[in-house]
């Protein structure tokens, strides 16, 4: 679905939706008659303001139901919150943005051991479903303690959530996300800004990416830094077929990436917990056998990922507009 703006100086661009899978992205589609870029002092307001109403979205539909799909959600919005303060940090003023910062980083962190808790039961789910577990012996209990553990991590997600340092802590983040000294007043072009920040961001993935590191810790440090380029590539790219491919290897490997840390989060604590149950064991077995299909699964996209970006170098348009797509 896609919505014009049609108040001056928006009406260069349109609010493109696509899926449950990416968030909106702006992208132009016509000049207004003064023929003026758009700024980032105009730009990046409208941006941070649509982010911001689809993660209070995203708060409400957790306060009338604590699902997994509702906790997703909010830490999703809350990262690419993140991802694009941090990605633009020099237009904005660091007092402001530290607020602004802190208080996305506090509702990510309480809401980080539901979702822990959620990923791992659909882990155990999701093996003993497909029989990957050949010993029952333990395996009843395993899913117990799981759900146990999302029960408790619910629980205490209720009980912050009916305190009052939530309701202060959300107030404090929409003060901040409407802050009027949050953003410095510049007349450099969004596209402009935009095109060098993804510079940035392309070439610190680079590098990560070129140096092979395959310990848990480096390949976690990797998936932040694809998330974040993900998300700014779907807020502020042109919609163009070279970031429509970019952004398909990125998403597959930031899922390779997450199902590696979700699997060795799994595996250590499956060590700690009960670790003489077969059903544990077995687990465990079948964790350690698929770490290096995912390995695999990982070089795959990185490489895929590496030649796009070289061949965009090699095909790259000067044209100031589209520099972002390079």
């Amino acid at each position: 679905m896609e919505t014009t703006i049609g108040t001056a100086p928006f009406a260069a661009y349109a609010w493109s939706m696509p899926g449950k899978s990416s968030a909106a992205m702006i992208r132009p589609i016509s000049m207004n008659r003064s023929r003026r870029e758009i700024t980032v002092s105009l730009a990046l307001p409208a941006h941070l303001r649509q982010m911001q109403h689809a993660l209070d979205g995203a708060l409400a539909a957790l306060s009338r139901n604590v699902t997994p799909d509702a906790v997703h959600a909010c830490r999703t919005q809350s990262r690419r919150l993140r991802a694009l303060l941090r990605t633009f940090r020099r237009a904005f003023n660091s007092a402001e943005l530290v607020r602004y910062e802190n208080s996305l980083r506090r509702l990510t962190s309480e809401l980080a051991p539901l979702r822990s808790a959620d990923v791992e039961q659909q882990v155990i789910e999701c093996l003993a479903r497909d029989q990957c577990i050949p010993k029952e012996d333990g395996l009843q209990e395993v899913r117990s303690l799981a759900a146990f553990a999302r029960s408790r991590a619910v629980w205490d997600l209720k009980a912050r959530m009916s305190g009052r340092g939530w309701l202060r802590g959300l107030q404090r983040l929409r003060r901040a996300s409407s802050d009027p000294k949050l953003i410095r007043e510049s007349q450099v072009p969004m596209a402009a800004m935009t095109a060098r920040a993804l510079r940035r961001r392309r070439r610190r993935l680079r590098r990560k990416l070129l140096a092979q590191k395959n310990t848990a810790k480096a390949l976690h440090k990797r998936r932040l830094n694809v998330k974040a380029l993900r998300y700014v590539l779907e807020r502020c790219a042109p919609d163009s077929a070279a970031v429509r491919m970019e952004l398909k290897q990125l998403r597959l490997l930031q899922d390779c990436l997450g199902e590696f840390h979700d699997e060795w989060t799994l595996r250590r604590r499956l060590a700690r917990q009960r670790p003489y149950l077969r059903a544990n064991i077995d687990i465990r077995a079948q964790l350690r056998g698929h770490r290096d299909e995912l390995l695999r699964s990982i070089e795959k996209h990185q490489h895929r990922l590496l030649r796009i970006w070289k061949d965009a170098r090699r095909d790259r348009i000067r044209d100031p507009r589209t520099a972002a797509v390079a």
